[in-house]
């Protein structure tokens, strides 16, 4: 059975040729990677990313991190 590419289906949906958003790639590392992202689309939002199996998966948090 062939291996599938996790972020085949994320690369898919986005046009990269309208948006800076990078590609979707699998990084070599721990394992323990993660992310809060301020990302100004259709209204300002933060996206909260965090790696499970080799991926970022994202989260919208729309009114920003916890400061406490």
């Amino acid at each position: 059975m062939a291996k599938t590419d996790p972020l085949e289906r994320y690369n898919a949906m986005r046009d990269f040729a309208k948006t800076a958003e990078p590609r979707g790639e699998i990084a070599k590392g721990e394992g323990r990677t993660f992310m809060v992202q301020k990302h100004d689309a259709t209204r300002l939002h933060w996206d909260f990313r965090l790696e499970i199996d080799g991926v970022l998966k994202s989260w919208a948090v729309t009114r920003g991190p916890s400061l406490d």
